[in-house]
Order: structure tokens, then sequence, then C-alpha cells
């Protein structure tokens, strides 16, 4: 029992490894062996940090909106107060449970979409358990940009921290639905679906440019939904 366990940690810690550096070999003992409980479970953990981590800034932008909110309801300044006070005790306890059940259900609608495109849409054959494993490896690219954003985002108390062209560009000066185009085009998502192609053609048997092009039709899908959550936030 043991020696599986430590077996199933070396697996996981080399295919940690590999998805940066290597992902091709990653994919490929996912496709010998899919394990994807382990995985699964320090990705939550480490959106769980984060989200602890970076609670009171993600508040502090979140609630004066609230404040508007309730300001135009006609509520007083006491009731107001009292009111964001709660607020935020109540967000500490549920943002980070909030995160840890979005991250979840978000992982498996993807890897279902993806599963559908690739057993259904393109005629392909293989388990779901592939395919989820292949999502939460591919995961690890986008979490790793979320790590190095944390001191960027304790040093400008904010959450609007990124890695893609938006960041040289004021919001205020420019149409806001090109502004979160951009913003959308983040270059760890863009690693991701890069590694998520290598992935989908291992598990499925396809071509790199069959599986690049389906990979890249999800991918604008992604940035066109997102283009217009970040428009929404801007207001």
């Amino acid at each position: 029992m043991e020696n599986n366990v430590s077996a199933s940690n070396a697996n996981f810690l080399q295919n940690f490894i590999n998805v940066f550096f290597s992902p091709r070999q990653t994919m490929e003992s996912i496709d010998r062996n899919p394990k994807w409980v382990l995985p699964f479970l320090v990705m939550l953990i480490i959106i769980l940090l984060f989200t602890m981590v970076t609670i009171n800034i993600s508040l502090k932008e979140q609630l004066p909106k609230q404040r508007v909110k309730m300001e135009e309801k006609g509520m007083s300044d006491e009731q107001i107060d009292n009111a964001m006070e709660m607020g935020q005790k109540i967000g500490k306890i549920i943002g980070p449970i909030s995160a840890l059940v979005a991250s979840a259900a978000f992982t498996a609608i993807m890897a279902l979409i993806i599963w559908f495109m690739g057993n259904i849409v393109l005629g392909g054959l293989t388990s779901f358990k592939k395919v989820f494993t292949v999502y939460i490896y591919s995961s690890f690219i986008s979490i790793l940009g979320m790590i190095i954003k944390i001191p960027l985002i304790l040093q400008k108390e904010t959450m609007d921290v990124n890695f893609s062209l938006a960041s040289f560009f004021n919001p205020d000066n420019m149409n806001k639905y090109f502004y979160a185009f951009m913003k959308s085009v983040e270059v760890f998502e863009v690693w991701r679906f890069v590694v998520l192609a290598i992935g989908f053609a291992v598990v499925y048997k396809f071509s790199m440019k069959k599986s690049a092009w389906a990979m890249f039709a999800l991918f604008v899908i992604y940035v066109v939904i997102m283009t217009f959550v970040y428009a929404s936030q801007l207001g």
C-alpha cells in the first residue's frame, strides 16, 4: 500500500513538473494511467490559499459597489455600515468556499465540453477520466500565473492584475470591449490552451493539427465569454 502511494506521489510530481517543460510526456503518462484525485486536490488547495491571501483586497473592491446599490435603495448610512460590516465578515467565509465550488464545477464542465467535442463532434474515443485529468494538469499553467500575480496584487492592492497587452493601457482611455478583449488574451491562458491541444491530441490519437484547431475554436469561445465578463466589470 505504501509503495503504491509513494509511486502515485512520485508520478504526480513528475507529471506536474513535465506539464511546464515537457507537456507531451505528462499527457502520455495520463493516457497510460490517468490519476486525477491528487492533482485535483492540489489544484483546489492552491486556489483556496490564493483566495484566502487576496480576500481582503477582493472584498475591498466589491463592497463599494454594494454600497452604491444600497444607497440607491434608500438605505440609511447606519443600515449601510451595518450591512457592509456583516458583508465583510460573511465574505471572508463564503469567498474561499465559493472559489472552491466554482473551480471544481468549472473544471468538470470544461472537461465535459472537451470530451463531448472529442467523442461526439470529432468522432474520437477516449474516457472522460482521461480528459478530466488532462484538463486538471493544463490548469496548473493558469495557476502558475495566479501565484505570480499574488505579490503584484498585494503591492497594488487590486485584483485587476493580468499578463496581457491590457496591462499597458488605461481602460478609461479606450473602448471597454477592446480593453476587455486584450485582457482576455492572457499569456498563461494561451499557454494553457497550447498544453490542452497537446493533451487532446495524445488521449484521442488525433493529429496535432486537428487538435490545435479544435482547441483554438474553444479558446475563441473562451475569449468571447471573458471579454463580455470583463467588460461588464468595467461598467
